[in-house]
């Protein structure tokens, strides 16, 4: 069985004869239940009768012409009045002008921020990354640099000599990409 909204959504279809024999049941079954359906079936037959009664009625053969050169003149004359009221910008809504004013303030300040940006000296590497230039291009001497603390990124090599019982650490310079490969076995 069909509740009320399934009832008014298929009665054109019931009316027209185009539902099929399972829901021409339903329909007809919740139509002797339901008094509320029965009373808008009831409504939607009687005007469905009266407009059939009604004499055909005939127009002329440019009807239809004559019909749109009057939409289109009336249209028309909207527009021109439109067009008669004020300039173009008169019509733009407000909040376009605070669009454009936004965007133009955007490209000037890409624009600026290019110019600043290509207008200045160029930087010195930090001094962290000076101080490892410095050292790969100096020789350094193990004897005189003191005993380096191991930390992170930074491999330590001990050498056993057979004349002398100190061990001496030396720190051996990794390369860049072996600091990234090692931060990324860290994490």
């Amino acid at each position: 069985m069909i509740n009320c909204h399934q009832f008014k959504a298929i009665l054109s279809q019931y009316l027209d004869r185009d539902i099929s024999f399972q829901g021409r049941k339903s329909f007809e079954e919740h139509l002797h239940n339901c008094p509320e359906c029965k009373r808008i079936y009831q409504s939607i037959l009687t005007t469905k009768t009266n407009m059939n009664r009604f004499a055909e009625m005939t127009v002329s053969d440019d009807f239809m012409n004559r019909l749109q050169a009057k939409i289109l003149a009336a249209r028309n004359a909207q527009i021109e009045a439109s067009l008669k009221k004020g300039s173009a910008f008169s019509r733009i809504p407000s909040f376009a002008y605070g669009f454009a004013a936004a965007l133009v303030a955007v490209i000037i300040g890409f624009y600026l921020l290019e110019f600043h940006t290509s207008s200045l000296p160029a930087q010195a590497p930090p001094l962290i990354v000076q101080e490892k230039i410095q050292q790969k291009t100096t020789p350094s001497n193990p004897v005189q640099n003191p005993p380096a603390i191991p930390g992170r990124g930074q491999l330590v090599n001990t050498e056993n000599r057979a004349d002398s019982s100190v061990q001496q650490d030396t720190r051996i310079q990794p390369q860049f990409q072996d600091n990234i490969k090692t931060v990324k076995k860290e994490y």
